[in-house]
């Protein structure tokens, strides 16, 4: 039996599904306790969120948990995936009258060893987004895991499945669109063009929302971003990744991929 519940945490609608009625509570404990301890890794909002410590640095190695070194190389993947049109690194704009920095350092110049992290100096990090697919990923996996039963993490817009599906597949909304089917192990992101991507607006002047399905949550947010922010060549750059993706430009129309087939896109 399908079995659900909702609430809210780090700004976001959080909802957890399970098959199992009698997992669900456990589920919930155990993806709400990784939410806390993400947020306390790398929310900007908190004061004593440890990415503030990597942003102070300015040139300087710095030590961090493994949790949040790992989130930094979830964020430097996905720049590296989407060539960089999705980026974790702020570079800090210089005072009037200083020349900048030349040349501009990217996120290619961030190294991370182990537990420590090196970025060039005014480099500063926002991995909120990327943080919160990612663990979308991490939740339903272990959930799945350690409990066996199917799940369906969903966090704002990622959403990811892990363990065995209900029959007829795990139904989600597709913003604007109704519902779709995922399979099992599927992943979903749904994103907009008002949202801010690490300090400035993806405003490309072309895309109003995108939905990507991939296999996992990070990757799905990392292409329906990238495509907001790539414009008008967003379509042959996911169809060149064979990514199911359904595009809703500011008129209203509707462009889809070849492996997007409603009801089933995946």
């Amino acid at each position: 039996m399908l079995v659900d519940t909702r609430w809210s945490a780090w700004g976001e609608e959080i909802e957890v599904q399970v098959t199992e009625a009698a997992a669900l509570s456990a589920a919930v404990g155990r993806v709400g306790r990784m939410l806390d301890e993400v947020e306390a890794a790398c929310s900007l909002q908190r004061g004593d969120a440890e990415i503030h410590a990597v942003n102070l640095a300015q040139g300087l190695p710095v030590r961090v948990s493994v949790r949040l070194a790992g989130l930094l190389r979830s964020a430097l993947w996905v720049a590296r995936m989407t060539d960089g049109s999705v980026s974790p690194v702020a570079i800090e704009e210089p005072p009037t009258g200083v020349p900048s920095i030349h040349p501009e350092p990217t996120f290619a110049d961030v190294q991370i060893d182990d537990d420590t992290v090196l970025a060039p100096w005014g480099v500063s990090f926002d991995i909120s987004d990327t943080a919160k697919a990612d663990t979308a990923d991490r939740a339903a996996e272990l959930v799945a895991s350690e409990l066996e039963c199917g799940v369906l993490v969903r966090i704002g817009g990622a959403i990811a499945t892990a363990g065995h599906c209900p029959a007829g597949g795990w139904q989600v909304t597709v913003p604007g669109d109704g519902g779709i089917e995922l399979p099992a192990g599927a992943s979903m992101s749904s994103v907009s063009a008002g949202r801010v991507f690490h300090g400035r607006e993806a405003l490309s002047g072309e895309w109003d929302q995108v939905s990507v399905v991939a296999g996992d949550a990070l990757w799905a947010y990392a292409a329906s971003s990238a495509a907001i922010v790539r414009g008008l060549g967003a379509v042959p750059w996911l169809e060149q990744h064979d990514l199911a993706a359904r595009l809703v430009d500011n008129s209203g129309r509707v462009y889809t991929t070849r492996s997007w087939s409603h009801p089933h896109a995946a």
